[in-house]
Order: C-alpha cells, then sequence, then structure tokens
C-alpha cells in the first residue's frame, strides 16, 4: 500500500472516530442535563418530613458509633452486656444439691 493511500484511509477512520465520540458526548450531555426524578417527598407532610430526617441523622450517628469499634470492642460489648442480664430465666435447681 502506498503511504497517501495509508494515510487517506487513516485520515477517514481518525474523522469517523472523531464523529462517534463527539455523538457520544452529546448524548452524555443531554443525559446529565436533566435533573433526577423527585422521590415522591412532595405530598408529605412537615411531621413526615422531620420524621424522615430524624431517622437519617441517628441512622448516619448509629453507623459513625458502630464504625469506630474493632470486632473485639464489640465482642467484649457484648460479653459485658451478656455478663450484667439478670439471671431470671435460668432454669431454677430443685432438689438438694
Amino acid at each position: 500500500m502506498s503511504e497517501l493511500a495509508y494515510e487517506a484511509l487513516s485520515k477517514g477512520e481518525n474523522e469517523e472516530l472523531e464523529k462517534g465520540q463527539a455523538e457520544d458526548e452529546n448524548e452524555i450531555d443531554k443525559l446529565g442535563d436533566e435533573p433526577p426524578p423527585p422521590l415522591g417527598d412532595d405530598n408529605l407532610t412537615p411531621a413526615e418530613r422531620r420524621y424522615i430526617e430524624q431517622r437519617k441523622k441517628i441512622e448516619t450517628h448509629r453507623l459513625a458509633k458502630n464504625a469506630n469499634k474493632s470486632h473485639r470492642d464489640r465482642i467484649q460489648d457484648f460479653n459485658q452486656y451478656l455478663a450484667n442480664l439478670s439471671e431470671h430465666y435460668d432454669i431454677p435447681k430443685v432438689g438438694p444439691g
């Protein structure tokens, strides 16, 4: 193949690639410009909104608290909890000894 033919083919391929990339970018721009649809918060009462916000705050606080503990710390806390439980539900001893 001659150099001129090779350059012409490669130039044509580059133009096609550039056109394809431009079309892809246009599609991305079209999709990115639209805001996400609302989650249905329009018909909530103020009390429901406060409840949802409070639940989110409590959940993030709980997750942050648990994220700081290692597995060993969690096991120690659980064992301490079990040790502090009353023995009310234990099977009572019956009979001598």
